[in-house]
């Protein structure tokens, strides 16, 4: 089972995420992979960061979307790091690891695309999102944009368990099928023994989040899932 550093490898509650220092972070404590959010600053930087703000996980306060590349590396982002670019993360891991990257925002998919090519990193990288209605109240991605990446790069489908639910696991396979997924990304809270044979027989890997308990950990290596994000890589 291949363990992905959720936002790198920042703990809980979460300090220092999605930065070079937590990225090297969970490589060295043992990951295979790691998870990063993407959104656009104010300049059209591809930045890699969660929130629509910088206020949760830097020393700023403001829109991302507001402030130029140059005005977001001034805040301190966690252990003395700064807000990095994508193309940084691209040039830094795109040979080391695998690389998932969430999409945050639409309108991202094609500047992606240009920069993994770029950094010719495209055999390490996962592009992911979750569905227009499944999001937080900041965040617009949508599962169709990430068909346009497929098949040149891998794309996954992010989904809440309450998605799920709603969808029924075989609507959510077929999605997952009809958009050229290799992988489906659900919630840990979301019925995996009922995914888990779908998944397989559809070729879809199966990669949860997020895992942070020990016990449950194990649980999921026993039942064959392909991979889990954690906060706590090991």
């Amino acid at each position: 089972m291949r363990i992905f550093g959720h936002r790198g490898a920042p703990g809980l509650p979460r300090h220092g995420e999605n930065t070079v220092y937590s990225f090297r972070e969970a490589l060295a404590k043992g990951a295979q992979g790691i998870e990063f959010d993407v959104r656009r600053c104010g300049d059209g930087t591809i930045v890699v960061i969660h929130d629509h703000t910088v206020d949760r996980t830097t020393s700023g306060d403001g829109l991302v979307a507001g402030c130029t590349y140059q005005e977001l590396v001034a805040f301190d982002a966690g252990h003395g790091e700064r807000i990095p670019r994508l193309a940084d993360v691209f040039a830094l891991f795109g040979s080391r690891c695998v690389l998932n990257v969430e999409l945050k925002e639409q309108g991202l998919a094609d500047d992606v695309r240009k920069l993994v090519m770029e950094a010719r990193c495209f055999t390490n990288v996962i592009v992911s999102a979750f569905d227009a209605d499944d999001n937080g109240p900041h965040s617009n991605s949508g599962w169709a944009e990430l068909q346009g990446l497929s098949p040149e790069i891998p794309i996954a489908l992010l989904a809440s368990a309450a998605k799920i639910s709603r969808l029924g696991v075989r609507s959510f396979i077929d999605h997952a099928i009809r958009l050229g997924a290799t992988a489906i990304h659900p919630q840990r809270t979301a019925p995996i023994e009922e995914i888990l044979p779908m998944a397989k027989s559809a070729g879809l890997a199966v990669h949860v989040w997020t895992v942070n308990e020990p016990e449950e950990i194990d649980r999921f290596r026993s039942i064959g899932v392909d991979a889990i994000f954690t906060d706590y890589p090991v």
